[in-house]
């Protein structure tokens, strides 16, 4: 379930400021929008909505139809834009367009859902007869002009501009248990999804709206690509603007090879008059001309197949650096071992001798590789050898006759592997020097996106290099020293090769005493709430600046959006100031429930509890009979967004004021949990639509969560059968724990992790401090001490509550109240310690944060390091609760300790 709330983060970082910012309602329209070169009186008959221009002319315009997009290249998008106004305008038709051009590149890019790209122009006939001559007419308007071909629809006739599908007009979405919105139109039997699958295009209830014409079926090639040379075997990944494949090639003894392809007009640069195909043919070029080197694949084939464009390749048979990384570096593991130190620097040194000798090839051949990542870098498992793929951003460094366009660059850069930190410049080699030295840094620990929010990341380093792995302070001395470009590719490998002096060099990690005092967490603490307090913004929608998945579900979560920010601040003691309080007042008396899921972190039910302690009990009351009402009928059982956290929300309401009803609405949802179970051998396990390869685990959508609540239920209500089905439910999660050696042969009492997606995770929402907290909570010592064996982690890539270090700390901290072992204090003092040293930072002055009385105002980076949020599950409103708990006491947040006590 924590995949399916991903949201791609790079879409909210595109402006140069401090936090997360949604496109939709931060973003300001150039001046030569698509609208400037109208009339007022045209332009008055527009309003904006989010990132189109709306042009809604009919009151009775139907919820769901036949539905028509324009696309467009870049060259001519302008006159596209213009001409389709004028029509459609004139003809008093509804439709939609793009704000501007840097909305029309963004919605053709690579990034894009391959559902939602290539749309110009979205049209909403009235009915099919409209549909039919908006269709026909804008065909002629468009002839000639060509546009990405938009994957949701089908292409009217030959026009190479123009696309149609059956769909959704008017806001007829439904949420899930996550709270994303999912498109619905009303089918013969009532709501079915609004399907934007390629090539769907409509229901087969739906009547095909044409007598004279249908479009021919397309030849479905079963003999392979460029005449059945290449025989496709998988998929690597999909975009907007083309497929990366694994194919055989028939004509050299079914080798493997990699195909890239691109669709024209897709991810275009109208800056730098280029799209997809271009950038396909420029890494052809480049793939030729360091074909050579040794450490880039070897070039295949060149070819089209329909509209499409392909390059083939050879296929490297070597792992990506995070799979590396995870199995062999010492710091993604507990505790410290100065053996398997010395092991992960050999591979370091021969990694990146290799690498440096790559890119040292490519620059005497005048290449600039401009756009070299961590995620570029493959590595041979056993000899360590390198390959670097992916060479679209690849530039001479001189102009060359007859290759001018190679000399251009291409604007695409990494945040955290570039000297460009939020708006593109081209440089030269040193640009790949300082992409070399983030990814050495990267392969010693992946924080390097930090580098927009502060400059001094590589020197924070030394926490990783010489304190960590107790490296020699010389490595961590070349990172830097290349990153600024003070040394070149030979002092690199000058460095490298001197590997047995480093290597006898490692040193043990010093075991330094924790003492206390000294760890500046109490200042840390009220760094923390003032930056809380000076990010908050009454103009905001979410108040204070919180993870994009708020932006795409709520503004109100628990979890994500602002009542979880207040809750957080109230319960540390910070005063809720009446602005913010009469906010969530209004806020709450205006809701849509309908528009709201039902859960703990992510709904109804957590906005309840919030509100209920910020003195909103009317609001409160409302809410949560809204969630009773639902949550049994949509079945999720999860602790964060279904009947166990609504239920624990009700115990909550039940315990402050002693309602019977509230007993009564904890009673139902631990009823349909009773009746829901999956049991085998005294274990019991559930399932969800998140759970189709199996039941998941911990505390926020495992068995642990459900458990948690099922102890609380037995304790109001003294009946033994809750106890029971909650411990069956632990007794599920620890019988799929697994030992934190990757071989399998952990011994019985070794550390044990749980594994979500192919990962082993130490986290609460997911993983083994969220399963600790539960068995120690039901007196389980002895299977929380095996638990929390694998907490006694140092390092962790978040610091936020409920995937990073913070929630890890909140666990220990419950070990050491729960077991009476103060070590376990001691590892929660030093997480939280290292998330104060890495993570907690002053905002430069650039970003203009108002300070109070000179108070220092510490930032925190939300998930994917892009930018800070305040969120309570992923930014500082959880990091806040624990740094108050460590320095003045009190329990862990929502699991009603209280009933045990």
């Amino acid at each position: 379930m924590r995949n399916e709330r991903w949201v791609n983060r790079f879409l909210f970082a595109w402006n140069n400021t401090l936090f997360f910012d949604p496109l939709d309602v931060s973003y300001e329209p150039s001046a030569d929008h698509f609208l400037a070169g109208f009339d007022e009186k045209t332009r008055r008959r527009f309003v904006r909505s989010g990132i189109w221009w709306s042009h809604r002319h009919h009151p009775d315009l139907p919820a769901q139809g036949w539905k028509i997009h324009v696309s467009s290249g870049h060259r001519h998008v302008r006159e596209v834009a213009a001409s389709v106004i004028g029509y459609l305008t004139e003809h008093a038709v509804d439709f939609k367009m793009a704000l501007d051009l840097n909305v029309f590149e963004m919605l053709n890019s690579k990034a894009v859902t391959r559902g939602s790209g290539g749309k110009l122009v979205t049209v909403y006939p009235r009915d099919d007869d409209e549909f039919r001559a908006c269709l026909a007419g804008l065909a002629r308007l468009l002839e000639g002009k060509e546009g990405a071909y938009v994957l949701s629809d089908l292409r009217y006739r030959d026009c190479k501009a123009l696309y149609f599908r059956y769909g959704q007009f008017l806001d007829t979405h439904t949420v899930d248990v996550l709270g994303r919105r999912l498109p619905r139109i009303l089918g013969p039997d009532g709501p079915v999804p609004d399907d934007r699958r390629p090539g769907y295009a409509h229901p087969d209830w739906v009547p095909w709206p044409f007598d004279d014409w249908k479009p021919a079926d397309e030849d479905d090639d079963g003999d392979g690509l460029l005449g059945g040379r290449f025989r496709v075997t998988g998929a690597l990944q999909f975009s907007n603007s083309g497929g990366v494949y694994t194919a055989e090639d028939t004509e050299n003894d079914d080798r493997p090879v990699v195909l890239k392809e691109a669709r024209p007009y897709t991810n275009p640069n109208p800056r730098q008059d280029h799209d997809a195909v271009d950038i396909l043919d420029r890494e052809w070029m480049f793939l030729n001309r360091l074909a050579g080197v040794g450490a880039f694949p070897a070039p295949v084939a060149r070819f089209r197949h329909w509209e499409h464009h392909y390059i083939a390749e050879e296929f490297i048979d070597r792992t990506d650096m995070r799979s590396v990384l995870l199995e062999h570096n010492p710091l993604a593991r507990p505790g410290s071992d100065v053996g398997k130190s010395r092991e992960y620097l050999r591979i370091f040194l021969a990694v990146f001798r290799g690498l440096a000798r790559a890119i040292r090839a490519a620059h005497d051949r005048g290449v600039v590789l401009a756009d070299f990542t961590a995620a570029n870098l493959l590595i041979d498992p056993d000899t360590h050898e390198v390959t670097i793929v992916d060479l679209e951003a690849c530039r001479l460094t001189d102009t060359e006759a007859g290759a001018a366009d190679l000399s251009k660059p291409v604007e695409l850069y990494t945040p955290g592997f570039s000297l460009s930190r939020n708006r593109f410049k081209a440089y030269g080699p040193e640009g790949d020097r300082y992409a070399l030295a983030s990814t050495m840094a990267y392969f010693v620990f992946p924080i390097a996106a930090m580098s927009y929010l502060r400059e001094d990341v590589l020197d924070l380093y030394r926490i990783f290099i010489t304190e960590g792995l107790g490296w020699p302070e010389r490595v961590h001395r070349l990172i830097t020293d290349l990153a600024r470009n003070r040394i070149g590719l030979t002092d690199v490998l000058e460095a490298l090769e001197d590997e047995e002096d480093l290597l006898r060099r490692v040193e043990a990690a010093p075991a330094r005493p924790v003492v206390e005092e000294r760890l500046g967490l109490v200042d840390a603490e009220a760094g923390v709430a003032a930056f809380v307090e000076a990010a908050a913004d009454p103009g905001r929608d979410t108040l204070f600046p919180v993870d994009p998945f708020a932006h795409v579900t709520n503004p109100l979560s628990l979890g994500f959006g602002a009542s979880g920010v207040l809750w957080a601040l109230n319960a540390s003691g910070i005063t809720i100031r009446p602005e913010w309080h009469g906010w969530l007042s209004e806020e709450l008396a205006g809701i849509d429930v309908a528009r709201y899921p039902d859960g703990l972190m992510n709904g109804l039910s957590g906005i309840a509890w919030a509100a209920a302690s910020l003195g909103l009990g009317a609001h409160a009351r409302e809410l949560l009979a809204q969630a009773n009402r639902r949550a049994v009928e949509k079945g999720d059982y999860t602790f964060y967004y279904g009947l166990a956290g609504v239920g624990m929300t009700n115990l909550r309401f039940f315990l402050h004021g002693r309602d019977p009803h509230d007993l009564a609405a904890a009673q139902e949802c631990a009823r349909v949990l009773c009746d829901t179970a999956q049991r085998d051998g005294g274990r019991a396990h559930w399932l969800n639509e998140f759970s189709a390869k199996g039941p998941l685990t911990g505390l926020g959508f495992g068995q642990a969560g459900v458990a948690m609540f099922l102890l609380r239920m037995h304790q109001v209500t003294k009946e033994e059968h809750y106890l029971r089905l909650g411990r069956e439910a632990l007794a599920w999660e620890m019988a799929h724990a697994k030992p934190i050696d990757g071989d399998g042969n952990g011994t019985a009492d070794g550390p044990i992790m749980f594994e979500h997606e192919g990962t082993m995770e130490p986290y609460v929402e997911v993983g083994s401090a969220g399963v600790a907290q539960v068995l120690l909570r039901y007196g389980d010592h002895a299977a929380a001490r095996t638990v929390l064996r694998g907490l006694d982690v140092r390092y962790a890539i978040l610091p936020g509550y409920g995937f990073g270090m913070s929630g890890i700390a909140d666990a220990l901290l419950d070990a050491a109240e729960f077991t009476g072992d103060r070590s376990y204090r001691d590892t929660a003092l030093r997480q939280l310690n290292f998330v104060r040293k890495v993570f907690l930072f002053e905002p430069s002055e650039r970003f203009a944060l108002p300070r109070e009385d000179g108070r220092s105002l510490l930032a925190l980076p939300g998930e994917g390091l892009l930018r800070c949020s305040t969120d309570y599950l992923t930014g500082s409103a959880g990091v806040l609760r624990v740094l108050h708990r460590v320095n003045t006491g009190g329990t862990a947040d929502f699991l009603l300790d209280e009933v045990g006590r």
